[in-house]
């Protein structure tokens, strides 16, 4: 519950993964079991609202050149990993900004990148497909190559990693 008559109350922002582990709304059974967990240890007095986080889901679109003598599709399979394993969700924490740089040096870490032309990370919305309908303007959002968060408790998500990655070489 929600109340916004208490200005002292703490606001507990809360998502859930689903059973293949995409981030999900928590249901309610998980907000009453939070609440009844909150409740023992809370003074009378404490105001504490649970609400929903938001879901940022995103695509990435890179292209790499390639070491001669290096082949181009292992090359660009194993930086589409490292981008995977960028995003993985286990290392996301809500309002945390998307470091481009560090993007970018985890690519050029992959044995065969000779440089990274252009790395490329928008947003993913449920006009394309089963997404989150938060719209998020990550070009206006993105200073000295860091992409910085909105203002409410939000996380990125890379949703669906096997297709929301892509890459090419030059």
């Amino acid at each position: 519950a929600y109340d916004v008559t208490n200005p002292f109350a703490i606001n507990i922002y809360v998502l859930s993964y689903d059973a293949y582990k995409k981030l999900t709304r928590p249901n309610q059974a998980l907000v009453t079991n939070l609440i009844t967990h909150l409740k023992k240890s809370r003074i009378i007095t404490d105001g504490v609202n649970i609400i929903d986080g938001y879901i940022i889901n995103i695509g990435v679109d890179f292209v790499i050149t390639v070491y001669k003598g290096f082949n181009k599709k292992d090359v660009l399979l194993n930086c589409i990993q490292s981008v995977q394993d960028f995003f993985n969700i286990d290392n996301w924490n809500f309002s945390q900004p998307i470091n481009l740089s560090q993007l970018n040096l985890e690519i050029a870490k992959v044995d065969g990148v000779q440089s990274i032309v252009n790395i490329d990370v928008y947003n993913k919305t449920i006009l394309d497909g089963d997404y989150s309908s938060i719209q998020y303007d990550i070009v206006s959002a993105t200073k000295n190559n860091i992409v910085y968060p909105s203002v409410d408790p939000s996380c990125w998500e890379l949703k669906y990693p096997d297709s929301d990655v892509h890459g090419s070489c030059l």
